[in-house]
């Protein structure tokens, strides 16, 4: 081969090859310039263009010109145009064809903007939320699903003392300076610190002792939520720290696991019956601090890291109802530091053992479900969002087996399912800002009914049912009426800001209103909460008494009946709500004396005046004009009358509509879920309906309820939930009823509650008309 300069080596085809898109063998000059007879050009050079090309360049050329040309021709039109403009217009804005081509692109966009940010602000803005500021500028927020509990500090605390009867401040525990300074660093810890895990030593209690506060956490905080397994923490923590021989040695440990060991204790020693409890679990807790402040969260962070953190807010919960913001911001952190260590993704794949990816998958949806319990209850996004996780369910540890043999999932697998299924929608459905449509409400209403709930954890309205009992065994007790209140409140939540809607719209009636399921969906989940709740104390008063969660939810409810009566006095639901308020206050008197904050009873007391007072002034103006006026059959307050007196008033109809003429009202109890949808809220949106207010839903059979308006909407009305989309309203029943007919029935549905802040307002301030 005929190399001129010798042959070369390159990782590209030489230039003219690449011109004309021939093969080069990459050996310069190659054989293809070689062959044409341009070797002394390769490989860097080229050839002239060729015919073909001087024809694209002439072609260039020609539309290079024809550009120049016609942009001076429009720019001598734009001038005449604006010559033209000036001269009549006297100059006011430019003419639209003489914007530029970027003021032209804002002009086509803004349309589209005014759409989303403008046209549908309205919707916004209604459940925007409360937002307080104080003088000194100190600010909070609480979205609309905020949890009446919350807006304490808007009510009067004169008077009234803090919650806690022992300082949580460390250095009035007893404790050294060393384990002072490391608790005052929590949570984020002292980056160099000189301390060492044996200041803990001498606060390690015996053997004997921490297994037995070991019991009283597993028997009264880990039915809830169960962040560290027993088994966990026996293996991995107490023996460690004890041995065999029972004696205390802090070098097998981490300091984050010796501050999981701590803050098991302080929660366990909150049921202890003794009168120094409160003192030592405030020293436990601050030991718990301490330990984990040992080494700093963001450097050292583990399993041990989150299981204390979290545990730590389940502490305060139980002993500090007044602290709900350092709550709200320790489960941010507490959110943050599981996506540090990688819980939101399932690490099945990693080669994790067994028992480290049961650890992980246990505690990431223990986070999760009172992440978005948390989120709902302060009125704010949740910061886990099921979006962003792939993580397993953990194994059950503990199915139910029924006497059949079957198995049914235990309590922390069900709950960790629920939290997945439905309450990971209603955090998104409560915290859109776009108002999602009513339909879409309905059909998240249908999906909570729906999902299922296994036998052992069904609970009765009162201490006993027919097929139902609670559990003699207290943890399963309370995780039967823990059941009934994660639906219960899930469903007071997702229907409240509706249920406030067609009050404010509709305060005579709020039945006739097209957000009448609403109205009914919440009323019967609040005398549901509140009656059930009743059952369980009197059969395990203890640790129902000191169980905020629940009555958080049974305070919640009994705003929501107060506020049915006051803003709606002549309303259907008015005398039963006062009678479920009156049971829901005794037992919240009794029960919760514990664990509530300071000033809920003064609230109570002043709501349940305004409404008996609401009420009675409703009823003597009833009565007061028909007195004055003849009845007349077809009058609706005929068909349904009420007592004047307060006590024992029956459940009447709607004075809009009547139950259909001839038919009786037999009741087949049904469970929701077995109910077609359209029939359902069909049902519901029926005001004369008798709607049982703790047992299931009763559908007459003997009737098909079908939607009552004209085919006027776009959604098929055999779509499953179309009856009271917000575009529609529904027209009414009006029907005729027998003479004989009795429309008194048992206490209406109900539903879990928490006004909306207007309706606070009006409920709470006694001076406010």
């Amino acid at each position: 081969m005929h190399n001129v300069g010798g042959p070369r080596k390159s990782g590209l085809s030489c230039a003219e090859c690449r011109r004309s898109k021939l093969k080069c063998d990459r050996v310069f000059p190659c054989q293809s310039c070689m062959r044409r007879g341009c070797a002394n050009i390769c490989p860097e050079g080229t050839l002239a263009a060729t015919k073909g090309n001087k024809v694209l360049m002439a072609h260039a050329q020609r539309l290079s010109e024809q550009v120049k040309t016609m942009t001076g021709r429009i720019k001598e039109l734009e001038e005449a145009l604006h010559e033209t403009q000036r001269s009549n217009r006297d100059g006011t804005g430019p003419y639209p064809l003489l914007k530029t081509s970027s003021q032209s692109h804002e002009h086509v966009e803004e349309p589209d903007l005014r759409t989303i940010y403008d046209d549908g602000v309205h919707d916004v803005t209604e459940s925007i939320g409360s937002l307080s500021i104080d003088g000194d500028g100190r600010t909070k927020y609480h979205g609309e699903s905020v949890g009446s509990e919350y807006f304490q500090p808007l009510f009067p605390p004169d008077g009234y003392p803090s919650q806690q009867s022992v300082s949580a401040d460390p250095k009035y525990l007893g404790l050294p300076f060393e384990i002072i300074d490391l608790s005052n660093a929590y949570p984020f810890g002292l980056r160099d610190s000189q301390y060492t895990k044996f200041l803990f030593l001498p606060f390690l209690p015996p053997r004997e002792r921490a297994l037995q506060l070991m019991e009283l956490y597993y028997r009264n905080v880990a039915w809830m939520f169960d962040p560290i397994v027993r088994d966990d923490f026996m293996t991995n923590i107490l023996i460690p720290l004890y041995g065999h021989t029972g004696s205390p040695n802090v070098n097998n440990i981490h300091s984050h696991r010796l501050s999981v060991f701590f803050i098991l204790l302080a929660s366990g020693v909150l049921h202890d019956q003794s009168q120094s409890s409160m003192v030592l679990a405030e020293q436990y807790y601050a030991l718990s601090r301490a330990a984990l402040s040992l080494d700093p969260i963001s450097q050292d962070a583990t399993c041990a890291t989150v299981q204390s953190l979290f545990m730590a807010f389940g502490h305060i919960y139980q002993s500090d109802r007044t602290n709900n913001e350092a709550r709200w911001v320790l489960m941010g952190i507490v959110a943050r530091i599981a996506q540090l260590i990688g819980l939101q993704r399932d690490n099945a794949g990693w080669g994790l053992g067994q028992e480290e990816i049961q650890r992980r998958r246990i505690l990431f949806w223990e986070i999760y479900s009172v992440d978005a319990w948390t989120s709902i209850l302060h009125g704010r996004p949740p910061a886990l969002s099921i979006n962003h996780t792939d993580c397993r369910f953990p194994e059950d540890l503990d199915p139910a087996i029924k006497p059949s043999g079957a198995v049914e999932m235990g309590w922390h697998a069900w709950k960790f399912r629920y939290s997945a299924s439905c309450l990971g929608i209603s955090v998104q459905h409560v915290f859109n800002t776009r108002v999602p449509s009513y339909s879409a409400l309905l059909e998240l209403d249908r999906k909570i009914r729906k999902f299922n709930l296994p036998a052992h954890l069904q609970s009765p309205m009162e201490a006993s049912e027919a097929g139902r009992a609670w559990s003699p065994e207290a943890p399963k007790a309370m995780q039967q009426y823990a059941a009934l209140c994660h639906r219960e409140a899930n469903l007071m939540y997702i229907h409240r800001s509706w249920f406030v809607q067609a009050f404010r719209e509709a305060p005579t009636n709020p039945l006739q209103h097209k957000y009448a399921p609403s109205v009914l969906a919440v009323y019967r989940s609040a005398c549901r909460l509140i009656s059930s709740l009743n059952g369980l104390y009197r059969v395990h008063s203890q640790p129902t008494d000191r169980t905020w969660f629940f009555w958080s939810a049974i305070f919640s409810a009994c705003i929501v009946l107060g506020a049915i009566v006051v803003d709606s006095p002549q309303c259907t639901l008015a005398s039963n709500a006062l009678q479920e308020l009156d049971q829901g206050m005794v037992l919240y008197e009794e029960g919760s004396l514990p664990c509530r904050p300071p000033a809920t009873m003064l609230v109570l007391h002043r709501l349940r005046e305004r409404a008996f007072t609401s009420l009675q002034t409703a009823q003597t103006d009833r009565q007061s004009q028909s007195h004055q006026s003849s009845i007349n059959p077809s009058d609706p307050d005929a068909l349904g009358p009420r007592k004047s007196d307060i006590t024992g008033t029956p459940f009447g109809s709607s004075a809009s509509s009547a139950s259909p003429s001839g038919s009786d009202r037999r009741s087949s109890e049904l469970s929701d879920g077995d109910i077609p949808i359209a029939q359902y809220y069909a049902a519901l949106a029926n005001p004369d309906l008798v709607l049982p207010a703790t047992r299931e839903f009763e559908l007459p059979f003997s009737q098909t309820f079908e939607p009552h308006y004209a085919a006027a909407s776009e959604e098929d009305i055999n779509a499953p939930s179309p009856f009271f989309d917000p575009g529609l309203r529904a027209a009414v029943i009006e029907s005729k009823m027998q003479p004989n007919q009795s429309n008194a029935g048992p206490s209406s549905s109900r539903p879990p509650p928490q006004p909306v802040p207007l309706s606070f307002q009006q409920v709470y301030n006694p001076d406010h008309a």
